[in-house]
């Protein structure tokens, strides 16, 4: 059976979707704050983790940051009634697998919950290698690993996957939307396409590469002759 932490703070909001999800068949273990929900998450095994975002002491995304240090592919869904850009970035870039608004309808809620489970951790092709002659730039799929002219750098997970589907689609026009929606699976509000812009500006920055174009008021290319 399906094992979840769901650590949050306001008990009755917490009760409510603890019920909804065990009426779902999910076994549920929750905690009221992150230290709490730290100890439960060493000490168990789960098949997820549902956090509250705003929470005192620590955040869901000090616990998220947490988390990845035991399991940097433990499946991780972050709540919140915030609206600030801010943290949805901060949560993107730690790689949530998954940010839900409090708000969101519950049939809504459970089929991303469900979705985030079905993830496959482990369906990156093996050993696949993307190249760009041009760059001297070779990115392996499955170790995540970014070498340029033999230096190895260090990408945060999302910024290697917007690298990687920039390079897959070399030499197409790939808009801001649709990068986002391949890299993070979400639909895009005016936050979120800023997000993209961001990545992409610390890709140039970190790797000193030329490839990536901006194409004005659509996306990006990767150009490589």
């Amino acid at each position: 059976m399906t094992k979840i932490l769901f650590v949050d703070d306001d008990e009755r909001y917490q009760t409510v979707i603890k019920e909804l999800l065990e009426v779902e068949g999910y076994t549920v273990v929750t905690a009221m704050n992150v230290a709490s929900g730290l100890e439960l998450y060493k000490n168990s095994k789960f098949d997820l983790v549902i956090s509250d975002l705003k929470m005192e002491t620590f955040d869901g995304l000090q616990f998220l940051q947490m988390i990845r240090k035991y399991n940097k592919q433990a499946k991780v869904i972050i709540l919140t009634n915030s609206e600030s850009p801010r943290d949805e970035l901060r949560g993107l870039d730690l790689e949530a697998s998954e940010y839900i608004n409090k708000t969101t309808e519950i049939d809504i809620m459970l089929k991303r919950i469900e979705r985030v489970l079905m993830m496959d951790v482990d369906a990156q092709p093996k050993r696949e290698i993307l190249r760009s002659n041009f760059e001297d730039l070779s990115l392996d799929l499955r170790n995540f690993r970014v070498k340029k002219n033999d230096v190895e750098y260090n990408l945060t997970q999302t910024e290697f996957n917007v690298l990687a589907y920039l390079m897959k689609n070399k030499n197409e026009v790939v808009s801001r939307e649709t990068i986002l929606e391949a890299v993070w699976n979400v639909s895009g509000t005016l936050g979120d396409i800023r997000a993209v812009d961001t990545y992409v500006k610390r890709i140039r920055s970190k790797l000193r590469i030329s490839s990536i174009f901006t194409v004005r008021g659509v996306g990006y290319e990767w150009v490589e002759k």
